[in-house]
């Protein structure tokens, strides 16, 4: 027993000593207990194997995925794959409040009568889009639109954001269009049902673009395609352009808490003045998610008419509009 005894004693003081110089590198204590200091301030190591060709820097001799930093907005993420699928999270859950509320407002007033006029729907995608921002903005930036995605990676491309993540941006917001979609049909089913079936409308044929228009856009004669094209690009270029103007550095603004009520009232207004000719979409994912639900739903090809242009003019507009504030209105030397 004392011989056993002596081994692990033995054994332990040449483990404690292996490890003495090991972590002998890092500094005397790995953690000042009085000031709380993390370990990651108070050791510089090389971020090179070898030292003379790479100054010290004060970082870590690893790199442990929990300290990674997101690049451009400074918070910890536990990886770069999870910070992603967390920022996709956040695109969708963002789409889907806008999607469910924006467009169940307009179910309510299409088959409940339950709001009157163009003023009260545009209310409520104020009150849409803001939530959206609020929450979901110190996350992903709170895109919640593939149009305002492709003109960030394109117009104000950075570290935290570029051309790789346009794609799992999109998908995420038109998934979260397609649920907030499929959660306002399973709402207003029984309401659609009698709507229909009141005015005589059939699914799947012409008539029922009456009722899927809660779902996507439509835009009716006299408004041509032309006319439908420009307003949908110029409606999304000046809210592409009032978003990328509101976010500059330069701008004073966005440094405040107002940058997401002035986006939603952008929304709003734009509304109030293209809702009459073409509905106003200004976003591919709320407009093609919609029109996935619709499909299966019952509207089959009618879910899908003219749906590029809702795609094409939102994302040409928004281009516009964010090279017209970051390239004119805040180009460099402007100032």
């Amino acid at each position: 027993m004392k011989v056993r005894l002596a081994w692990i004693i033995g054994m332990s003081s040449i483990i404690l000593s292996d490890a003495l110089t090991l972590f002998k590198p890092l500094g005397k204590n790995l953690y000042n207990a009085r000031t709380s200091t993390p370990l990651s301030s108070q050791i510089k190591v090389s971020s090179s194997l070898d030292e003379k060709n790479s100054p010290p820097t004060n970082t870590l001799p690893f790199r442990p995925s929990f300290l990674r930093l997101r690049g451009g907005d400074g918070t910890a993420s536990v990886s770069s794959s999870k910070a992603l699928a967390r920022e996709m999270l956040a695109e969708l859950l963002g789409t889907f409040f806008i999607v469910f509320i924006g467009t169940g407002s307009v179910s309510s007033a299409i088959f409940t009568d339950s709001l009157v006029g163009l003023f009260q729907i545009a209310s409520v995608w104020i009150i849409a889009v803001t939530i959206a921002i609020c929450t979901t903005a110190s996350i992903s930036g709170a895109h919640l639109n593939p149009a305002i995605s492709i003109a960030f990676a394109m117009v104000r491309p950075s570290k935290s954001f570029n051309w790789e993540k346009v794609l799992p941006y999109s998908v995420s917001q038109c998934l979260g269009a397609v649920l907030g979609s499929w959660l306002n049909f399973g709402v207003y089913g029984s309401s659609i049902a009698a709507f229909e079936a009141k005015n005589g409308i059939v699914r799947g044929a012409a008539s029922g673009i009456a009722s899927a228009k809660a779902f996507g856009e439509y835009f009716a004669s006299p408004v041509t395609t032309l006319t439908a094209f420009l307003a949908e690009s110029v409606g999304t270029a000046i809210l592409a352009f009032v978003i990328f103007a509101l976010t500059h550095p330069k701008n004073d603004t966005m440094k405040s808490g107002f940058v997401p009520p002035l986006i939603g009232l952008t929304v709003g207004g734009l509304i109030a003045v293209f809702a009459p000719l073409t509905q106003a979409g200004f976003n591919p994912a709320r407009d093609f998610g919609p029109r996935i639900v619709a499909w299966f739903a019952g509207w089959k090809t009618v879910a899908f008419r003219s749906s590029w242009l809702y795609i094409v003019a939102p994302i040409v507009g928004a281009i516009v509009g964010a090279a017209l504030a970051d390239r004119v209105l805040y180009a460099d030397g402007g100032d």
